[in-house]
């Protein structure tokens, strides 16, 4: 229900975004720019931006069991690579449920998977990032780089959370991370769509 709940609301946050940088321009602005648009990087930022919403979605499922106390430990969880117990959930009559359960229900196997989606993230974040940076536009380039400033801000925040077993100052710091990162990646994609054009004369290009 959390998932949900915080999906929906990212999801808002997002179409609400998007329509504030359309408003921040002129229609013939926008018709201009179209005319310019690096469809590579808008499609690679599309990726980014639906891996974002899925770490979202894990990091809701890691908060509503309280999984970020179990492991207080990195890089390993506590010891191991992968949790001991990952896939059993008892049923509390003594009995086990089914292994399906331990995806939703299992702090070791919840966070794990948290953890690993995490660092694909930040991997895939990388590449989108190197080919942000060779965009046409500085406002572009400056846009994927803010992107990868909060993307390593962010991994460093969930290190931390996870170090400190989810204190809840540094937790809800990550989360408000999540929400920055979200509106940047947005930004990002939206100046790959409707690129904002320079000029060499004033430094701008």
């Amino acid at each position: 229900a959390l998932a949900l709940h915080l999906g929906l609301a990212f999801i808002i946050l997002g179409v609400l975004a998007w329509y504030v940088f359309l408003l921040e321009r002129s229609k013939a602005d926008l018709m201009t720019a179209r005319r310019g648009r690096e469809a590579k990087l808008f499609s690679l930022s599309t990726g980014l931006m639906h891996f974002a919403f899925l770490q979202v979605l894990l990091g809701a499922l890691v908060a509503g069991i309280d999984a970020g106390r179990a492991f207080p430990t990195w890089p390993l969880m506590n010891g191991e690579f992968f949790p001991a117990d990952a896939f059993y959930v008892p049923d509390g009559n003594g009995g086990t449920l089914p292994v399906w359960h331990a995806f939703f229900e299992n702090p070791g196997l919840v966070q794990f998977i948290h953890r690993m989606s995490g660092y694909l993230l930040f991997a895939f974040g990388v590449l989108v990032w190197l080919r942000g940076r060779k965009s046409s536009y500085q406002a572009t380039r400056a846009a994927f780089n803010a992107v990868m400033a909060m993307l390593l801000a962010q991994m460093v925040l969930g290190i931390v959370t996870a170090l400190t077993a989810a204190h809840v100052h540094v937790a809800i710091t990550h989360q408000i991370g999540a929400v920055i990162l979200w509106v940047l990646i947005l930004r990002a994609r939206h100046l790959s769509q409707y690129p904002i054009a320079g000029s060499i004369r004033e430094g701008t290009a």
